[in-house]
């Protein structure tokens, strides 16, 4: 019997930021709803999973901020544990937090350089989700 192959191309809606600090993520949180008049709050433990073995590689604590009328969808993920990264290529791997901000129509210039005005974060840098080794991880936060 002959089988089909589903090949599908993600789209990315949002853009993705990789945060370094030495701060801890309720902190970076309670910082990043301070500069935007966001929301973030605890919302759960992303798990990551060996591609070929199916085993639990490690789990990365995901802050979120939705505002379902207007589109808007903010998540900041622990990216580096003991266990591993989320992220690959692009050097990413030193990043601390990926933040993923989906803002609707809302256009929100100089993410980068509001957040370097915190003296509690070293680094900021935007990713490209498609090189970042992030991308489904990304899509399962939705």
């Amino acid at each position: 019997m002959a089988k089909l192959h589903l090949d599908m191309d993600l789209e990315c809606d949002f853009e993705l930021y990789g945060i370094g600090t030495h701060i801890g993520g309720h902190r970076l949180a309670w910082e990043l709803n301070r500069l935007f008049s966001w929301e973030l709050v605890y919302d759960r433990e992303l798990k990551s999973f060996c591609v070929n073995t199916g085993e639990l590689i490690s789990k990365h604590i995901v802050y979120s901020y939705r505002k379902i009328e207007e589109e808007i969808d903010v998540s900041l993920v622990l990216n580096r544990v003991p266990e591993g990264c989320l992220t690959v290529g692009q050097g990413p791997n030193s990043l601390d937090y990926l933040l993923k901000v989906n803002l609707g129509n809302i256009k929100l210039d100089g993410i980068i350089q509001t957040i370097r005005t915190s003296k509690l974060v070293t680094l900021v840098t935007y990713l490209d989700p498609e090189k970042s080794g992030v991308l489904e991880a990304m899509f399962e936060l939705e």
